[in-house]
């Protein structure tokens, strides 16, 4: 008869430090896509901003910091390169391309490295088009 005491005890240990690494890297990771999320939401916000009002003038920069808030965001940039504006002015012609890209700086696993983590950052970008004639 073959004696196998203790094996259970052993596996169990070594599954239970398995899945608590595997849930310790979900939560780690799990932050990154929420965080990705809200800037999504912003640069569609602020995009639909400013197809509404045909421009990237102070209206879409009051409704950027007014939703970043909301959102608990602090975003590092906010840039409408790649935006058609009418010569000398931020207004954009009717069906001419909105564009705007957020940057925002996050650290990965800050909670389990005691704040410190790992720099990188998200960038978003969101495409729209103006809804406004200007004469």
């Amino acid at each position: 008869m073959k004696r196998d005491r203790g094996v259970f005890t052993t596996q169990f240990a070594i599954y239970f430090m398995i899945a608590i690494f595997i849930f310790s890297m979900i939560f780690g990771i799990l932050p990154v896509f929420t965080q990705h999320m809200k800037l999504n939401r912003l640069a569609a916000e602020v995009v639909r901003e400013a197809e509404l009002t045909g421009a990237t003038g102070e209206s879409v920069m009051d409704r950027y910091e007014e939703t970043a808030k909301r959102l608990g965001l602090t975003p590092k940039e906010i840039s409408f390169s790649g935006t058609k504006y009418i010569e000398g002015t931020k207004n954009v012609q009717i069906n001419d391309d909105i564009c705007v890209t957020i940057t925002q700086d996050y650290k990965w696993f800050s909670t389990f490295l005691g704040g410190e983590g790992i720099d990188s950052q998200i960038t978003v970008r969101a495409l729209g088009r103006s809804g406004v004639y200007h004469k």
